[in-house]
């Protein structure tokens, strides 16, 4: 059976608590205890930072990913004025606007084929 990260959490923080609480007994039993609270008190504030500096990484790449599809959208915002510019230019009848407009109509066909 594989613990889930909350329960992790809660038995880390729970087993600290219980030292600290027992401390007596389990010193009176040979348990040292002192040295191990703290280490596990270190390693429960360690994991906290981390999870902290994952947090801020996740609204960092949420953040990026917008940034990213941003660009992208401006990019192809620019491609598509320059087909039409092109084709405006070459004259919509010629060999070369007609591959520009070929070339249009299959992203517009594969984009389909994909929904």
């Amino acid at each position: 059976m594989s613990l889930n990260y909350a329960d992790k959490v809660s038995f880390s923080e729970t087993i600290a608590e219980f030292m600290k609480q027992n401390k007596n007994e389990l010193k009176n039993a040979g348990f040292t205890v002192e040295s191990r609270i703290g280490e596990q008190e270190d390693k429960n504030k360690e994991y906290i930072k981390q999870d902290a500096i994952q947090e801020k990484l996740k609204a960092e790449v949420v953040k990026q990913t917008k940034l990213a599809l941003d660009a992208l959208d401006d990019a192809y915002k620019f491609a598509s004025s320059n087909t039409d510019a092109m084709v405006g230019v070459l004259g919509k009848d010629t060999a070369l606007a007609k591959r520009l407009r070929k070339l249009r109509e299959q992203m517009h066909h594969n984009s389909k084929k994909e929904e």
